[in-house]
């Protein structure tokens, strides 16, 4: 598989786990989103975080924004692990919600070059 598909194809996998974690969120709520990252003050409170959302939209926009990515296989794993997390026998987000059928658009009608 050549890098041009290989960028669509992992941009529409992390569009798929974005919208997988919204319809989530959506019925635990979304404070209870996990986070990626965070930092703690003296006291073990919670002063920063990055959710597992903000972090898989962080990769989308590394993908459609044309950045180098290499990402090895651990990474790919924890993409599994986020999305046997999150997955749910329903869905919420598509079709209702704008920005994935949006962003979904744009990533088929994208010129893809090879790097």
């Amino acid at each position: 598989m050549n890098l041009t598909n290989r960028r669509k194809m992992v941009g529409e996998k992390l569009l798929k786990l974005r919208a997988c974690i919204e319809d989530w969120a959506t019925i635990n709520g979304y404070e209870n989103i996990g986070n990626w990252s965070e930092r703690k003050n003296s006291e073990g409170e919670v002063v920063w975080r990055k959710s597992h959302w903000e972090w898989v939209d962080d990769m989308y926009g590394v993908i459609i924004n044309g950045y180098e990515f290499s990402w090895d296989k651990d990474h790919y794993k924890e993409l599994n692990r986020l999305w046997k997390k999150y997955q749910m026998d329903i869905t919420i987000v598509k079709p209702d919600n704008a920005n994935f059928d949006a962003d979904w658009q744009q990533l088929q009608q994208m010129e893809w070059e090879d790097d």
